[in-house]
Protein backbone atom coordinates (compact mmCIF):
# COMPACT_ATOMS: atom_id res chain seq x y z
CA UNK A 1 0.00 0.00 0.00
CA UNK A 2 1.18 3.49 -0.79
CA UNK A 3 2.60 5.03 2.37
CA UNK A 4 1.50 8.50 1.24
CA UNK A 5 -2.16 7.51 1.62
CA UNK A 6 -3.67 8.67 4.86
CA UNK A 7 -3.91 6.21 7.73
CA UNK A 8 -7.46 4.93 8.24
CA UNK A 9 -8.72 4.35 11.78
CA UNK A 10 -10.86 1.21 11.81
CA UNK A 11 -12.90 0.38 14.90
CA UNK A 12 -12.96 -3.34 15.48
CA UNK A 13 -16.19 -4.54 17.03
CA UNK A 14 -15.82 -8.28 17.43
CA UNK A 15 -16.65 -11.27 19.54
CA UNK A 16 -14.29 -14.23 19.65
CA UNK A 17 -11.52 -12.99 17.35
CA UNK A 18 -8.86 -13.54 20.00
CA UNK A 19 -10.22 -16.97 21.01
CA UNK A 20 -10.41 -18.28 17.45
CA UNK A 21 -6.86 -17.14 16.72
CA UNK A 22 -7.69 -14.71 13.91
CA UNK A 23 -6.82 -11.45 15.70
CA UNK A 24 -3.32 -11.51 14.22
CA UNK A 25 -4.89 -12.03 10.77
CA UNK A 26 -7.11 -8.97 11.24
CA UNK A 27 -4.12 -6.89 12.33
CA UNK A 28 -2.06 -8.11 9.36
CA UNK A 29 -4.79 -7.28 6.82
CA UNK A 30 -5.25 -3.81 8.35
CA UNK A 31 -1.51 -3.13 8.18
CA UNK A 32 -1.43 -4.09 4.48
CA UNK A 33 -4.02 -1.41 3.64
CA UNK A 34 -2.38 1.32 5.76
CA UNK A 35 -4.98 1.16 8.52
CA UNK A 36 -4.84 0.91 12.27
CA UNK A 37 -7.29 -1.09 14.37
CA UNK A 38 -8.77 0.76 17.35
CA UNK A 39 -10.98 -0.47 20.16
CA UNK A 40 -13.56 2.14 21.25
CA UNK A 41 -13.54 3.07 24.92
CA UNK A 42 -16.76 2.55 26.82
CA UNK A 43 -18.28 3.26 30.21
CA UNK A 44 -19.37 0.34 32.39
CA UNK A 45 -22.84 1.90 32.52
CA UNK A 46 -23.05 1.53 28.75
CA UNK A 47 -22.62 -2.24 29.05
CA UNK A 48 -25.25 -2.42 31.78
CA UNK A 49 -27.82 -0.47 29.73
CA UNK A 50 -27.02 -1.51 26.17
CA UNK A 51 -29.58 -4.29 25.88
CA UNK A 52 -32.37 -1.82 26.63
CA UNK A 53 -31.12 0.53 23.91
CA UNK A 54 -30.93 -2.23 21.30
CA UNK A 55 -34.20 -3.81 22.39
CA UNK A 56 -33.03 -7.37 22.96
CA UNK A 57 -31.09 -9.36 25.53
CA UNK A 58 -27.94 -11.34 24.77
CA UNK A 59 -26.29 -14.01 26.91
CA UNK A 60 -22.71 -13.24 25.86
CA UNK A 61 -20.86 -10.50 27.73
CA UNK A 62 -18.56 -10.11 24.69
CA UNK A 63 -21.59 -9.30 22.54
CA UNK A 64 -22.73 -6.74 25.11
CA UNK A 65 -19.27 -5.17 24.90
CA UNK A 66 -19.51 -5.16 21.09
CA UNK A 67 -22.88 -3.36 21.28
CA UNK A 68 -21.57 -0.84 23.84
CA UNK A 69 -18.59 -0.07 21.60
CA UNK A 70 -21.01 0.58 18.73
CA UNK A 71 -22.84 3.07 20.94
CA UNK A 72 -19.51 4.74 21.76
CA UNK A 73 -18.94 5.31 18.04
CA UNK A 74 -22.47 6.59 17.40
CA UNK A 75 -22.35 9.05 20.32
CA UNK A 76 -19.01 10.41 19.15
CA UNK A 77 -16.90 9.34 22.14
CA UNK A 78 -14.35 7.97 19.70
CA UNK A 79 -13.33 9.14 16.22
CA UNK A 80 -12.98 6.42 13.61
CA UNK A 81 -13.03 6.43 9.82
CA UNK A 82 -14.58 2.98 9.39
CA UNK A 83 -15.99 0.05 11.37
CA UNK A 84 -15.24 -3.67 11.05
CA UNK A 85 -17.85 -5.85 12.78
CA UNK A 86 -16.81 -9.50 13.08
CA UNK A 87 -18.31 -12.46 14.88
CA UNK A 88 -17.97 -16.23 14.79
CA UNK A 89 -19.75 -18.08 12.00
CA UNK A 90 -21.14 -20.71 14.37
CA UNK A 91 -22.95 -18.39 16.78
CA UNK A 92 -26.57 -17.57 15.91
CA UNK A 93 -26.83 -14.91 18.63
CA UNK A 94 -23.74 -13.19 17.23
CA UNK A 95 -25.24 -13.19 13.72
CA UNK A 96 -28.24 -11.22 14.98
CA UNK A 97 -26.06 -8.78 16.94
CA UNK A 98 -23.67 -8.34 13.98
CA UNK A 99 -26.55 -7.45 11.69
CA UNK A 100 -28.20 -5.08 14.17
CA UNK A 101 -24.93 -3.31 15.03
CA UNK A 102 -24.13 -2.81 11.35
CA UNK A 103 -27.61 -1.34 10.77
CA UNK A 104 -27.40 0.82 13.93
CA UNK A 105 -24.07 2.40 12.95
CA UNK A 106 -25.09 2.82 9.31
CA UNK A 107 -28.37 4.56 10.20
CA UNK A 108 -26.95 6.87 12.85
CA UNK A 109 -23.61 7.85 11.28
CA UNK A 110 -22.05 8.23 7.87
CA UNK A 111 -19.23 5.86 8.78
CA UNK A 112 -18.60 2.93 6.40
CA UNK A 113 -19.24 -0.47 8.00
CA UNK A 114 -18.33 -3.98 6.91
CA UNK A 115 -19.57 -7.00 8.80
CA UNK A 116 -17.85 -10.36 8.57
CA UNK A 117 -18.55 -13.84 9.86
CA UNK A 118 -15.28 -15.68 10.52
CA UNK A 119 -14.08 -19.21 11.22
CA UNK A 120 -10.81 -20.35 12.76
CA UNK A 121 -9.52 -20.82 9.20
CA UNK A 122 -9.91 -17.15 8.25
CA UNK A 123 -6.63 -15.71 6.94
CA UNK A 124 -5.27 -12.22 6.35
CA UNK A 125 -5.64 -12.86 2.61
CA UNK A 126 -9.33 -13.57 3.07
CA UNK A 127 -9.77 -10.40 5.11
CA UNK A 128 -7.66 -8.27 2.77
CA UNK A 129 -10.46 -7.83 0.21
CA UNK A 130 -12.84 -6.59 2.90
CA UNK A 131 -10.24 -4.28 4.42
CA UNK A 132 -9.39 -2.84 1.00
CA UNK A 133 -13.07 -2.12 0.33
CA UNK A 134 -13.51 -0.59 3.78
CA UNK A 135 -10.46 1.67 3.61
CA UNK A 136 -11.18 2.74 0.02
CA UNK A 137 -14.71 3.71 1.00
CA UNK A 138 -13.43 5.61 4.05
CA UNK A 139 -10.79 7.47 2.04
CA UNK A 140 -13.13 8.31 -0.86
CA UNK A 141 -16.26 8.95 1.19
CA UNK A 142 -16.67 12.46 -0.16
CA UNK A 143 -16.70 11.11 -3.72
CA UNK A 144 -19.35 8.54 -2.85
CA UNK A 145 -21.64 10.94 -0.98
CA UNK A 146 -25.23 11.15 -2.11
CA UNK A 147 -27.43 14.13 -1.62
CA UNK A 148 -31.19 14.14 -1.71
CA UNK A 149 -32.16 16.15 -4.74
CA UNK A 150 -35.11 18.45 -4.86
CA UNK A 151 -36.70 20.47 -7.59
Amino acid sequence: MNSSENLVRIAQLSCGAEYSGIQAEIDSAAKQVNAVIVYPEIDIKDIENIEEEFGFKVASSDLKLLMARAKSIVTGKVHVDAVFVATCFRCAEAAIVRSEVRRYIHEKTGIPVISYSFTERTTAGTLLTRMEALTTTARRKSLLAREKQSG
